[in-house]
């Protein structure tokens, strides 16, 4: 079977899956590349893509010889925070359909907030990852490129672009929402990853009064406060500037929570109680849900965002239909020039194959071949290379033509009448 109908794409997404099931499975880029290389070293996987980010952890994968029962049996290992498999949570698409899927999450039409350009970013560098173990081959290279090229089209060429309204926006809209106003009030911004300095841009955007900057490495943190008009603090310093700010937002890549209940229960009481803003924008969740049973404090996660972007969705939505036909029309043509990479490789079996025919041939007639002189042995040569060319040439035509026109039964009539078998049948 070639390798496009193989194609397989299974994960689960914010459309799927809670925030406590997603954050068992998310990883870092390291881990990416630990799981892409065990998936190709053991054969489960002959190519693999890995993206994972806090709405979702996708495989995209050309399965080894034990096909999608290797996978499947792969992914049966991971388990939920109740120890519960993860089959409920998860969904399976396959040839077209995985192409179609990476093509809407490049294009953010699959984003918690339709539209957030943050995706595309987070799709270029799981490519890089998978580049860097090698995992990507014939088939998810080229859709990989394709997929990010798609991503650029439809911001750049629909109105969906025009309109950015990322997950770190939406926390910072949420803020808006809660005080009004934000030209007042103090914020912490913990993490200055990709998220982090989107965040700080639609905090400052918003009017905010002052922005301190929390992050482990002090130097990183400087910089991006210095940009912002901000101020940068030691990661030590946490829990000290929790009473001083109406708002924290956290975008951290920590494995586990980084603010604990009990540092936002004294920071509460030093600031008399009044109303704590905090937005949890990392998965894993970097701060203790425990905080939301705490008066005063209110907790939400990104889970919690789906409403925050009501307003202006009809917009998006409008715009969203012409990024839907581009993706879909991409998504054709891809699995066509697919089809015609396969088809160019077997076209190159046949003709190797003939010309083994021929050298036979012209073997079992030696004796003959061998009565002739040298400029003669050559015009023979050249007569029978024109001959099987020839030969080759209408049904050779014709395969490429059913290619093109995406008709795979025709392709395999015709390779069958010419006696070519299926490799990975």
């Amino acid at each position: 079977m070639p390798a496009e109908r193989r194609l397989i794409a299974v994960g689960l997404s914010h459309l799927t899956a809670p925030v406590e099931v997603r954050e068992r499975l998310a990883v870092d880029p390291a881990g990416v590349r630990r799981t892409l290389n065990n998936l190709v070293s053991t054969g489960v996987s002959t190519e693999a893509l890995l993206i994972s980010t806090c709405n979702r952890v996708e495989l995209y994968t050309v399965p080894g010889r034990g096909g999608e029962v290797g996978v499947a049996e792969f992914l049966a290992s991971f388990r939920g925070p109740k120890g519960e498999a993860l089959d409920n949570y998860l969904y399976w698409h396959r040839g077209r359909d995985a192409v179609h899927h990476l093509f809407r999450v490049s294009s953010a039409l699959d984003s918690m907030v339709l539209g957030e350009p943050q995706i595309l970013g987070q799709v270029k560098s799981a490519v890089r990852q998978a580049q860097e173990v090698n995992a990507l081959g014939r088939v998810l290279n080229r859709l990989a490129q394709r997929s990010l090229a798609v991503g650029k089209r439809v911001r750049t060429e629909t109105a969906l672009g025009q309109h950015r309204v990322g997950i770190g926006n939406a926390g910072v809209d949420l803020a808006t929402q809660i005080f009004g106003d934000l030209g007042g009030r103090r914020a912490m911004l913990l993490g200055v990853g990709e998220m982090g300095r989107q965040v700080a841009n639609a905090l400052q955007s918003a009017g905010l009064r002052e922005l301190v900057v929390c992050n482990r490495t002090l130097e990183r943190a400087q910089e991006l406060a210095e940009a912002q008009g901000g101020t940068a603090i030691e990661w030590s310093r946490m829990a000290d500037y929790l009473g001083r700010v109406d708002i924290v937002i956290a975008a951290t890549g920590a494995a586990e929570p980084v603010l604990v209940a009990e540092d936002v229960r004294r920071a509460l009481k030093a600031r008399s109680y009044r109303p704590l803003l905090l937005v949890d924008l990392s998965v894993p969740r970097n701060i203790d849900p425990g905080v939301d049973d705490l008066e005063d404090a209110y907790l939400f996660n990104v889970d919690d965002l789906r409403s925050v972007q009501s307003r202006g969705m009809a917009l998006r939505q409008d715009a969203a239909l012409d990024a839907r036909k581009l993706v879909s029309t991409e998504a054709d043509r891809f699995m066509t020039s697919l089809a015609e990479l396969d088809v160019a490789a077997r076209i190159g079996g046949v003709v190797r194959h003939a010309e083994v025919l021929r050298i036979a041939e012209m073997a079992r007639s030696q004796r003959l071949v061998s009565s002739l002189d040298g400029s003669q042995q050559e015009a023979l040569d050249q007569m029978t290379r024109a001959l099987v060319k020839k030969v080759l040439h209408n049904p050779l035509q014709n395969l490429r033509r059913a290619a093109r026109e995406g008709d795979s039964e025709r392709v395999e009539a015709i390779l069958n009448a010419m006696g070519v078998q299926d490799e990975d049948a």
